[in-house]
């Protein structure tokens, strides 16, 4: 029963760390698409120069929202990260348990 009960919850840990693993490269994905349009408003607004246009503004005002979007991204990325860290660390704990598990089943008591 007990090598069972660890088989399964090493199968669901790493199932659950594939799953924040692939959320993780998503959100590094937008960070990047994120970081590049950020660097091509910046661009913009510095090649236009004057800072008291509409237009500047209006770019301004745009790239304050993707920096906050990047801030609310780098807050999933650590939550992620330290979800991430702890089923690591409970996988370690699942794997020496099935290993545990393992060497009971394959220990043949020869005395008496």
């Amino acid at each position: 029963m007990g090598f069972l009960i660890s088989f399964n919850r090493k199968m669901y840990l790493t199932a659950y760390i594939n799953n924040l693993e692939s959320k993780i490269t998503d959100i590094t994905a937008q960070k990047l698409n994120l970081t590049d349009t950020i660097t091509k408003l910046t661009s913009e607004i510095s090649d236009i120069g004057n800072t008291d246009s509409p237009a500047v503004k209006k770019l301004e005002a745009r790239k304050a929202e993707l920096e906050n979007l990047d801030k609310q991204l780098d807050m999933q990325m650590q939550k992620l990260q330290s979800q991430l860290q702890a089923a690591n660390t409970e996988l370690q704990s699942a794997d020496q348990s099935l290993q545990q598990n393992i060497q009971r089943s394959f220990t043949y008591n020869m005395g008496g």
